[in-house]
């Protein structure tokens, strides 16, 4: 359980917040040396294995549908830096509207926008605008990509992400193409998860050039924690 959890608890409940005593400060100190946190063992998606694994989706996938729909979704998620939750599915049958919806996007002057009605660190739901712009020629664009998709994505609302019957694409389907994709290009495949696009999203963004907190924005990382991937 985390502190903070338990200073919001406890200051809801009209008690003080046991996080500022200096003894429990003191206390915590103590057990990050003893126990020191373990370092994330996913390994990143970086833009040149982002490039193959889209090249082996024509020969992974069972259509050329499902090729588009995945390419689609392997480019949000990376250079959106998207949570598995923020834009997939629970289930193939999800109705819970949690996941990115239809009318969440909109392509307007070789720009995508985004709107992110809900994520981790947004547990009030104020929500958030992703803009993603145009790549140059050559070079991966998640905004045609997702334009491709829209142009065959069948048309109904609700998820964004849908197969073409109309079922949603699912966390569990979109790892399994990933690891399937990942394998066949002789990476570790265990090593990798839905994570790994946004572990690989802030390394790509300090390498263009963005400052530490342009790169905490593209993220909507509220806290440090994208140093780790960083570095």
């Amino acid at each position: 359980i985390h502190m903070a959890s338990l200073s919001f608890c406890s200051k809801s409940f009209g008690f003080g917040d046991p996080g500022a005593s200096f003894l429990v400060r003191r206390l915590l100190a103590g057990w990050d040396r003893m126990f020191p946190r373990q370092p994330d063992a996913r390994r990143p998606i970086t833009l040149d294995m982002l490039s193959s694994l889209c090249l082996q989706l024509c020969t992974t996938c069972t259509s050329e549908y499902e090729a588009v729909l995945f390419k689609a979704a392997f480019l949000l998620a990376f250079f959106g830096a998207f949570r598995s939750c923020e834009f997939l599915a629970a289930s193939r049958s999800d109705s819970s509207g949690l996941a990115l919806a239809r009318s969440d996007v909109l392509i307007a002057d070789r720009t995508l926008f985004i709107q992110l009605r809900r994520s981790k660190t947004d547990q009030t739901a104020r929500g958030a605008e992703i803009v993603l712009h145009a790549a140059p020629a050559g070079q991966l664009c998640p905004v045609l990509t997702m334009g491709a998709f829209l142009a065959v994505r069948p048309r109904v609302d609700g998820n964004l992400f849908i197969h073409g019957d109309g079922s949603c694409l699912s966390r569990y389907q979109f790892l399994s193409v990933l690891r399937t994709c990942l394998a066949a290009q002789g990476y570790q495949a265990a090593s990798f998860g839905i994570h790994s696009f946004r572990i690989g999203a802030a390394p790509q963004a300090a390498h263009q050039g963005l400052s530490a907190e342009q790169v905490r924005s593209v993220g909507r990382w509220w806290s440090n924690a994208y140093r780790s991937y960083v570095c």
